[in-house]
């Protein structure tokens, strides 16, 4: 019995991990149950129906109602189809024979029945708050709110479960608040008409501020998130208590501070953002399976997610574009408050030198290189990375409330 059921739950968590992607992808989806090469799976007959059913219906408590399997080839998915396919396989061990007895049937679907696809993360609350712009933000908080408030500023337009670590080991010692980026999730009918600028996006950090309670917070910034941390300091230092600005992606109109991968996500970024139709003839690129080559494996479920459909992605890009023009250098001599800012030296995603631009153009600023540090390695491994975080913000001896 135990095997089933852990398959049945093994299934239900997968399928929870991915339902950023699943939820948006066109209907139907594509699927293959693979091998352990990721090859078709060469069992069929009755055993594979029964496992094709209770897949479809995991994917049903998520909300998407159409599923076709594949039985002849892979090369038919999508990329992220494919990817999809492959976390399903995996959490079935490959293993495709149904249940062997009526009461392990049972107890399988009970399982998928009373999963929950959307529970609570334990010392998180979800929230949502309108702005003063009319737009529908979600926003999530830790439990202790007597503690030390900080804003933590994600990846723009990227779901909050990239940070969840992070905003988990944060929470231990500070009071930590954040949201996801303004038109890409949660109801937004009108897009065309949303400000996406830094002045927006950086009025949304204030937003989440005000929404918990308090006038002022440290704030950290990641990747593109750093950008609008720094333009927060910048406007408005009196409600920022110190900036740490984590792998920072800037815009500081010099190319040789700038990685490959940023020079071509700008050009991309840019191009998109210029009507759907060219966005949508850009989003049929990220369709091809070669997607999944440069997409690292354990961020995958939420890195994809800005490209899985056109709109989505118009929007990602129109929000990323309008980053991406905001010139950086004008802002750093506005900048009046205790200042880290972090690189890794292994990092291909955002140049170091950027980084080191930053802290030596900000008065003040420590600049904290991260040994074999990366975007990935910052997602991987965030208790280590926390500890320079700590280190920083326990230093300006701000005490809790008591």
């Amino acid at each position: 019995m135990s095997n089933v059921t852990d398959a049945a739950t093994r299934l239900c968590e997968a399928v929870r991990m991915l339902r950023h992607l699943a939820t948006n992808l066109p209907e139907p989806i594509h699927i293959g149950l693979l091998n352990a090469s990721d090859g078709p799976s060469v069992v069929s007959g009755a055993g594979v129906a029964a496992i094709q059913q209770t897949v479809s219906q995991a994917f049903a408590r998520i909300g998407v109602q159409q599923l076709e399997y594949c039985r002849e080839s892979t090369q038919q998915l999508s990329s992220f189809e494919l990817f999809i396919s492959r976390k399903i396989s995996a959490a079935l061990n490959f293993d495709y024979q149904p249940p062997a007895s009526a009461e392990q049937q049972q107890a399988q679907q009970a399982i998928i029945e009373h999963f929950e696809f959307d529970a609570q993360i334990p010392g998180i609350a979800r929230s949502s708050l309108i702005t003063r712009d009319g737009v529908l933000l979600n926003t999530y908080a830790s439990a202790n709110r007597r503690l030390t408030p900080l804003v933590l500023v994600l990846p723009c337009g990227l779901p909050f479960e990239l940070c969840r670590e992070w905003f988990l080991a944060l929470g231990e010692r500070y009071f930590v608040m954040t949201w996801e980026t303004r038109g890409l999730f949660g109801a937004c009918i009108d897009f065309d008409r949303l400000v996406v600028d830094a002045t927006a996006q950086t009025a949304d950090l204030f937003a989440i501020m005000e929404h918990f309670g308090h006038e002022s917070a440290h704030v950290m910034g990641i990747c593109g998130g750093a950008a609008i941390a720094l333009y927060a300091a910048a406007k408005h230092d009196d409600r920022v208590r110190s900036l740490s600005l984590w792998h920072g992606d800037y815009n500081l109109d010099d190319d040789s501070l700038r990685t490959a991968h940023q020079r071509n996500f700008e050009w991309l970024m840019e191009a998109a953002a210029s009507d759907r139709s060219e966005a949508r003839d850009l989003q049929a690129l990220f369709v091809d399976q070669a997607t999944l080559v440069t997409t690292p494996e354990p961020i995958a479920h939420v890195a994809l997610f800005p490209y899985v459909n056109v709109e989505l992605f118009y929007r990602y890009s129109r929000v990323n574009d309008a980053l991406n023009k905001t010139n950086i250098n004008t802002l750093l001599s506005g900048i009046d408050v205790p200042t880290l800012v972090v690189a890794g030296d292994s990092d291909q995603t955002t140049h170091i030198g950027g980084s080191r631009h930053i802290a030596q153009s900000v008065e003040g600023a420590r600049l904290h290189i991260e040994k074999n540090g990366s975007h990935l390695a910052f997602f991987e491994h965030s208790t280590r990375s926390c500890a320079a975080a700590f280190e920083f913000m326990d230093s300006l001896l701000e005490p809790a409330l008591t």
